[in-house]
């Protein structure tokens, strides 16, 4: 028996992997830990502090690297956390990001000449209404009644040096360990820069949005879930068999998928607004630069590209760029000869998509004791909706086509003169109905 389990007993329905063992502190804070110590050693030295440093650095930093990633690797695969079904979950995604990371940043980057270096964000106030974004989609974290936000214009500057002495050394690889947009480096996410024209909530906004929209949302969605699980799915005599998810009547599946959407929307919200909150009185560090996690309202989006692109949170995006997006792209010029800077598409939408698919299939296998079957649904859900994303552009590419046929005569050309007035709802009825049909996958798992 852990440590941990004289406190808080382990839940019975939890199904680790065969062989895992109750997670330790030591287990958990080596990885971390070493991946550290090798990105102190990352960025270029101005000179040789020692003999033969040319040598031996590259030896250690790399050492270092490689016991860090299989540290990370390893630990869905010899550990679990016996009191908690999501933190076990969460500790198969933090090991595989954690080891494709150390992979990206010490053995494929720097083959490509790329070490991620510092950026600074300057933020000049503009005036605009929060919401009403003509050139892109403004920046929130799951505000919905839109509290008055500074709004700023970004510009970023990309540091020309490395870090100067061991203490800013230092700074700059834990500035680097903790963001994993990429946020303040040139390994920024997409969704940090989506457009100039930004918003900088501040602590004020953010508890703002926690009392008025996340916790409400929150309490609603877990309401929700504890009526569905207790008056549908459990049965007080153990020995009956618990009806299945499948069995819940195909509203109610609906439902019960919209309530975990939204309470795992809201329940990153909220964690990334309190963290932003406790770290705000770092500022201007680094550290304390939290970018809203969604960068449009929900109501805005109008179709599946939109809702990944824009309406949920990108953390582990550069995980699918390098893994997903990128092979992707290079499978399909492979199979159509296209030249390398032509638009690859598809490959980048299913790349990306099936990498994700990967990743939380393997999370859910840590979860279902190893159980393939039963890991496949968020495998099922992601590459979906990467079909969705690309039929709905050969769609959209038809649709446009056809009414542009049809305006042959028309005195102008403009893409508006195209809209139909049932645009608007039709496009919002597609998204949702996929997300909710395809998310069924996703809620049967858990």
């Amino acid at each position: 028996m852990s440590f941990i389990t004289l406190f808080v007993p382990p839940r019975p329905d939890l199904q680790p992997l065969p062989g895992t063992k109750p997670l330790t502190p030591s287990a958990a804070f080596a990885p971390p830990l070493v991946y550290y110590l090798a990105l102190l050693l990352l960025p270029p030295f101005p000179a040789p502090p020692f003999p033969l440093s040319s040598t031996i650095i590259p030896i250690v930093r790399s050492a270092l690297a490689l016991f860090s990633g299989i540290l990370f690797f390893r630990l869905p695969l010899t550990y679990h956390v016996p009191f908690s079904i999501g933190l076990t979950y969460q500790l198969a995604l933090v090991g595989l990001y954690g080891g494709c990371r150390v992979l990206d940043a010490f053995f494929l980057s720097p083959v490509f000449g790329h070490i991620p270096r510092r950026v600074k964000y300057q933020h000049a106030a503009r005036t605009e209404t929060p919401g009403f974004e003509p050139d892109g989609p403004s920046y929130f974290s799951l505000h919905f009644l839109a509290p008055k936000e500074q709004a700023v214009t970004e510009t970023a500057t990309t540091d020309e040096g490395w870090p100067h002495d061991w203490w800013d050394r230092a700074a700059w690889a834990l500035e680097l360990e903790l963001s994993m947009r990429g946020a303040g480096f040139t390994w920024t996410s997409a969704d940090v820069r989506h457009t100039k024209k930004t918003w900088t909530p501040s602590v004020g906004n953010r508890v703002h949005s926690i009392a008025v929209d996340v916790l409400p949302v929150l309490g609603l969605s877990w309401g929700l879930i504890r009526y569905i699980y207790v008056g549908y799915l459990d049965r007080p005599d153990a020995n009956a068999p618990k009806p299945l998810f499948d069995d819940l009547p195909f509203g109610m599946q609906l439902l019960l998928t919209a309530a975990l959407g939204g309470f795992l929307m809201s329940a990153f919200s909220l964690g990334h607004s309190i963290f932003a909150i406790l770290l705000s009185p770092l500022s201007p560090s680094p550290l304390s630069y939290f970018p809203p996690l969604y960068t449009s309202r929900i109501w805005s989006l109008t179709s599946v590209r939109d809702f990944w692109s824009y309406g949920w949170h990108r953390l582990f995006s550069r995980l699918f760029l390098v893994y997903g997006v990128w092979p992707g792209e290079w499978v399909e010029r492979k199979l159509t000869g296209k030249r390398p800077n032509e638009p690859a598409d598809v490959g980048k939408v299913l790349g990306g998509f099936l990498s994700s698919a990967f990743v939380h299939s393997f999370a859910g296998w840590t979860v279902h004791g190893g159980n393939l079957m039963e890991a496949s649904g968020e495998a099922r859900f992601f590459a979906g909706c990467g079909l969705a994303v690309i039929v709905e552009e050969l769609i959209k590419r038809l649709v446009t086509s056809q009414r542009r046929n049809s305006k042959r005569h028309s005195r102008t050309d403009q893409v508006d003169a195209l809209d139909r007035p049932y645009d608007e709802v039709a496009v919002r009825i597609w998204w949702v109905s996929v997300l909710l049909f395809l998310g069924r996958n996703f809620a049967r798992g858990w």
